[in-house]
């Protein structure tokens, strides 16, 4: 069991949006990556990885390594001259994918093991990176890691940590 662990749910918080959303992990990793609330989260997905309500996002790795950039709208009283809320975002890389002995895949790898390349587990990655935050993506799936503390949904506090990192971006 993980015992660095928050629930992601909290970020939903009391949100009209979030109560009626299913298949929103995306959301949830964007909102509590960038600390920025559920709504905003919610119109940058929709608008960003064209995300329609109640279905997961499709392509989310693919276009994240597009980006270099996040731009959510600033919450209360519109200004036009303002520019939003920005995080920079940076592509750390992917796991890697072995044929032989040698890597054809990502470039993120645990250094821990020497005898070849190894991807990270979500526990892995969150103890190598103790500060700052990140958004990863595991087989279908997406959350955040906050200086170290893993932000998912509160069932995968026990078996989750297990899961292979696929792609992580770190956000700024």
């Amino acid at each position: 069991m993980l015992k660095n662990f928050k629930n992601g749910y909290q970020v939903s918080g009391s949100s009209e949006i979030a109560s009626k959303e299913k298949n929103d992990c995306v959301v949830r990793a964007v909102a509590n990556a960038c600390d920025v609330n559920y709504e905003q989260a919610h119109k940058y997905v929709a608008e960003t990885f064209d995300r329609e309500e109640g279905k997961g996002v499709t392509g989310f790795s693919l276009i994240m390594k597009m980006n270099d950039e996040m731009v959510f709208d600033e919450v209360g009283q519109l200004n036009m001259f303002e520019q939003g809320i920005k995080r920079n975002v940076k592509h750390l890389g992917d796991k890697p994918k072995m044929e032989g002995d040698k890597n054809v895949g990502g470039k993120l790898f645990n250094p821990k093991y020497k005898h070849k390349k190894v991807a990270y587990t979500v526990k892995e990655f969150a103890q190598r990176f103790k500060t700052g935050n990140y958004i990863l993506t595991v087989a279908k799936h997406a959350l955040a890691i906050k200086n170290g503390v893993v932000v998912d949904n509160g069932n995968y506090q026990v078996g989750g940590y297990r899961r292979v990192v696929e792609s992580a971006f770190m956000v700024a």
